[in-house]
């Protein structure tokens, strides 16, 4: 008997179970979302490998670039300031023109009235474990690889949706 009731509990786990119509879409876009590419030209230099939006360690200066490539759940061209630095603590402040955002801003600030410095992001709680690196020298290139999407996408077989960006 109890081999039966796990096998129900599984059965509840199946895709032809999930309460969303469009579940192949879903895990087709959470897969999408694990990966961030592209090229830019215009001003821009710096160097930067990042580790989680906490550390980092180079700097990147771009001023209205000309960028194209696969960015939320989509491929195209936009314009993108981005003004980076880290040596450890990591700071990113990026404006978009053409697309919501790109990656965000997100960094260490410190308030006067504050002990210490706290961290804050316009993005997802997910996209906290992003793995970048970048590099321009008037022309350059910017990779993602968002581990907290992988984990999204891992879960999201399950009908678990954690980034809350399924339909």
């Amino acid at each position: 008997m109890k081999p039966l009731r796990l096998a129900a509990l599984l059965l509840c786990l199946l895709p032809a179970c999930a309460s969303t119509k469009d579940y192949l879409h879903d895990r087709g876009a959470d897969l999408v979302d694990i990966l961030r590419v592209h090229v830019l030209a215009g001003n821009a230099i710096g160097v930067e490998v990042q580790a989680t939006q906490w550390l980092a360690l180079g700097f990147m200066y771009e001023n209205n670039v000309w960028a194209f490539g696969l960015h939320n759940r989509d491929i195209g061209t936009w314009h993108e300031t981005v003004k980076a630095w880290g040596i450890l603590i990591h700071d990113w402040r990026e404006s978009t023109k053409g697309i919501q955002s790109y990656s965000g801003s997100y960094g260490w600030f410190q308030k006067s009235h504050q002990e210490g410095p706290t961290f804050s992001s316009t993005g997802s709680t997910l996209d906290i474990f992003t793995l970048r690196g970048s590099v321009a020298l008037l022309v350059g290139a910017d990779l993602e690889v968002r581990v907290g999407e992988i984990f999204d996408f891992v879960v999201g077989l399950f009908t678990w949706d954690p980034a809350g960006d399924d339909r």
